[in-house]
């Protein structure tokens, strides 16, 4: 049976006009995260995020303006693979109710039908690796040397139903 409770209120439906108002804002690290990975024009940004599929949603402030935007997309049977953007501003004053909402979707996939909830970051992003493991409850599972474009080293993070 599908248990689904009540999703907190700053959780809303993505809408394309949120993606693009985040992108037009996007974090410097994220950027760079970006380009480690991909190989994408800053007029496509949008685009990338739009078209990704699975579970989505947008964390909105109190006037309901979006702080991130983010979902999961499967990479395998039961394997989702985490994407998130936000803007500074979002992070510096937010952070409380993103790590909330977050972990409420992830508690919510976990209790229906996901094994694995898994995320990957630049190594060098030292307070995202942090927040996926104390804020998230995601076990650190390595370094994929030279993985990046630029040969950079990328951190691995999931979840498991059982954690």
């Amino acid at each position: 049976m599908i248990r689904v409770s009540k999703p907190p209120t700053n959780v809303v439906k993505l809408r394309p006009q949120d993606i693009i108002y985040l992108c037009d804002r996007m974090r410097a690290d994220e950027l760079e995260q970006l380009d480690a990975f991909f190989e994408l024009h800053s007029d496509r940004i949008p685009n990338f995020f739009l078209n990704k599929t699975g579970p989505q949603f947008t964390l909105v402030d109190a006037k309901g303006y979006p702080l991130v935007c983010g979902g999961w997309e499967s990479v395998g049977d039961g394997i989702l693979q985490s994407w998130m953007v936000g803007t500074d501003e979002a992070w510096d004053k937010h952070w409380r109710s993103i790590t909330k909402g977050c972990r409420w979707l992830m508690d919510e996939l976990l209790d229906n039908g996901v094994r694995r909830l898994q995320t990957n970051a630049l190594a060098s992003r030292e307070a995202a690796c942090r927040w996926y493991v104390e804020g998230l409850g995601m076990q650190p599972e390595g370094i994929w040397r030279k993985f990046g474009r630029q040969g950079q080293d990328v951190a691995c993070f999931a979840r498991v139903k059982e954690d």
